[in-house]
Protein backbone atom coordinates (compact mmCIF):
# COMPACT_ATOMS: atom_id res chain seq x y z
CA UNK A 1 0.00 0.00 0.00
CA UNK A 2 1.38 3.51 -0.97
CA UNK A 3 1.28 5.94 1.59
CA UNK A 4 -0.21 9.36 0.29
CA UNK A 5 0.59 11.06 3.24
CA UNK A 6 3.96 12.71 0.99
CA UNK A 7 4.99 15.41 -0.01
CA UNK A 8 5.81 15.08 -4.38
CA UNK A 9 9.87 14.04 -4.44
CA UNK A 10 10.33 16.95 -7.52
CA UNK A 11 9.04 20.06 -4.86
CA UNK A 12 12.28 22.40 -3.66
CA UNK A 13 13.78 21.03 0.09
CA UNK A 14 12.48 22.52 3.02
CA UNK A 15 9.13 22.71 1.24
CA UNK A 16 6.21 23.31 2.32
CA UNK A 17 7.97 25.35 5.13
CA UNK A 18 8.71 23.95 8.70
CA UNK A 19 6.31 26.23 10.11
CA UNK A 20 3.42 24.93 8.34
CA UNK A 21 1.26 23.47 9.87
CA UNK A 22 -1.36 19.65 9.50
CA UNK A 23 -3.83 21.27 7.17
CA UNK A 24 -7.69 22.15 8.76
CA UNK A 25 -10.89 23.76 8.83
CA UNK A 26 -12.59 25.44 6.05
CA UNK A 27 -10.84 26.94 3.23
CA UNK A 28 -12.30 28.74 -0.35
CA UNK A 29 -10.54 28.63 -3.55
CA UNK A 30 -11.63 30.27 -7.04
CA UNK A 31 -12.76 28.06 -9.80
CA UNK A 32 -13.40 28.02 -13.46
CA UNK A 33 -16.21 25.48 -13.08
CA UNK A 34 -19.27 24.31 -11.60
CA UNK A 35 -18.60 20.97 -9.66
CA UNK A 36 -14.80 21.95 -9.66
CA UNK A 37 -12.62 20.22 -11.70
CA UNK A 38 -9.01 18.41 -11.51
CA UNK A 39 -7.81 21.74 -13.63
CA UNK A 40 -9.03 24.23 -10.88
CA UNK A 41 -6.32 22.62 -8.10
CA UNK A 42 -3.50 22.52 -10.69
CA UNK A 43 -0.44 24.45 -8.55
CA UNK A 44 1.61 26.99 -10.54
CA UNK A 45 4.63 24.39 -10.05
CA UNK A 46 2.40 21.80 -11.78
CA UNK A 47 1.62 23.88 -14.90
CA UNK A 48 4.94 25.34 -15.47
CA UNK A 49 3.63 29.22 -14.57
CA UNK A 50 5.31 31.68 -12.33
CA UNK A 51 8.68 30.74 -12.46
CA UNK A 52 9.98 33.89 -10.84
CA UNK A 53 7.48 33.12 -7.60
CA UNK A 54 9.03 31.61 -4.31
CA UNK A 55 9.82 28.13 -5.84
CA UNK A 56 7.74 26.38 -2.57
CA UNK A 57 5.23 28.76 -2.85
CA UNK A 58 4.49 28.00 -6.59
CA UNK A 59 4.14 24.33 -5.17
CA UNK A 60 0.98 25.50 -3.03
CA UNK A 61 -2.53 26.29 -3.77
CA UNK A 62 -4.01 29.64 -2.96
CA UNK A 63 -6.86 29.17 -0.50
CA UNK A 64 -8.51 31.58 1.81
CA UNK A 65 -9.80 31.02 5.14
CA UNK A 66 -12.98 33.86 4.83
CA UNK A 67 -15.32 33.69 2.37
CA UNK A 68 -15.25 37.71 1.88
CA UNK A 69 -11.40 37.72 1.15
CA UNK A 70 -12.31 35.18 -1.77
CA UNK A 71 -14.70 37.48 -3.03
CA UNK A 72 -12.86 40.30 -2.03
CA UNK A 73 -9.80 38.71 -4.17
CA UNK A 74 -12.22 38.46 -7.30
CA UNK A 75 -12.90 41.93 -7.71
CA UNK A 76 -9.05 42.98 -7.54
CA UNK A 77 -8.50 40.92 -10.50
CA UNK A 78 -11.27 41.58 -12.09
CA UNK A 79 -10.23 40.55 -16.01
CA UNK A 80 -8.31 37.54 -14.80
CA UNK A 81 -11.15 36.60 -12.31
CA UNK A 82 -14.43 38.08 -12.55
CA UNK A 83 -16.00 35.06 -14.49
CA UNK A 84 -14.76 32.68 -11.52
CA UNK A 85 -17.26 31.06 -8.81
CA UNK A 86 -15.93 30.40 -4.73
CA UNK A 87 -15.98 26.97 -3.86
CA UNK A 88 -15.53 25.80 -0.35
CA UNK A 89 -13.90 22.86 0.83
CA UNK A 90 -12.87 21.17 4.15
CA UNK A 91 -9.48 20.15 4.56
CA UNK A 92 -8.13 17.67 7.61
CA UNK A 93 -4.05 16.58 8.24
CA UNK A 94 -5.10 13.86 5.89
CA UNK A 95 -4.75 16.55 2.78
CA UNK A 96 -1.23 18.18 4.10
CA UNK A 97 -0.25 21.13 5.16
CA UNK A 98 -0.68 24.88 5.09
CA UNK A 99 0.50 28.26 6.10
CA UNK A 100 -1.12 32.04 6.74
CA UNK A 101 0.68 34.01 3.73
CA UNK A 102 -1.45 37.26 4.11
CA UNK A 103 -0.50 39.55 1.41
CA UNK A 104 -3.36 42.04 0.32
CA UNK A 105 -5.65 40.07 2.29
CA UNK A 106 -5.60 38.58 5.23
CA UNK A 107 -6.97 35.18 5.86
CA UNK A 108 -4.53 33.88 2.34
CA UNK A 109 -3.52 30.58 3.27
CA UNK A 110 -1.30 28.58 1.07
CA UNK A 111 -2.24 24.97 1.02
CA UNK A 112 0.32 22.05 0.47
CA UNK A 113 -1.61 18.91 -0.60
CA UNK A 114 -0.13 15.46 0.25
CA UNK A 115 0.43 13.51 -3.36
CA UNK A 116 -2.38 11.28 -3.90
CA UNK A 117 -5.14 13.67 -3.10
CA UNK A 118 -8.25 14.30 -5.88
CA UNK A 119 -7.93 17.86 -4.39
CA UNK A 120 -11.38 18.89 -6.74
CA UNK A 121 -13.35 16.48 -4.71
CA UNK A 122 -13.14 18.19 -1.36
CA UNK A 123 -14.54 21.48 -2.79
CA UNK A 124 -18.32 22.30 -3.73
CA UNK A 125 -19.48 25.33 -5.18
CA UNK A 126 -20.71 28.14 -3.30
CA UNK A 127 -24.06 29.56 -3.54
CA UNK A 128 -24.02 32.96 -6.33
CA UNK A 129 -24.47 35.96 -3.99
CA UNK A 130 -23.29 39.78 -4.80
CA UNK A 131 -19.71 40.93 -5.24
CA UNK A 132 -20.58 42.92 -2.11
CA UNK A 133 -18.17 42.29 0.30
CA UNK A 134 -19.06 42.84 3.98
CA UNK A 135 -16.61 44.84 6.22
Amino acid sequence: MTDTKLFPDNWPPGCPPEASEPADGTVYRLVSSNPPAEVDFRTNFEEGTFPRRPPCLRCALSVFRDINDAYHNRKLYPKALSDKLIASGGLDPAHGNTFATPGKLPSHTSWWPYQGIARHTLFRACSPRSDRVES
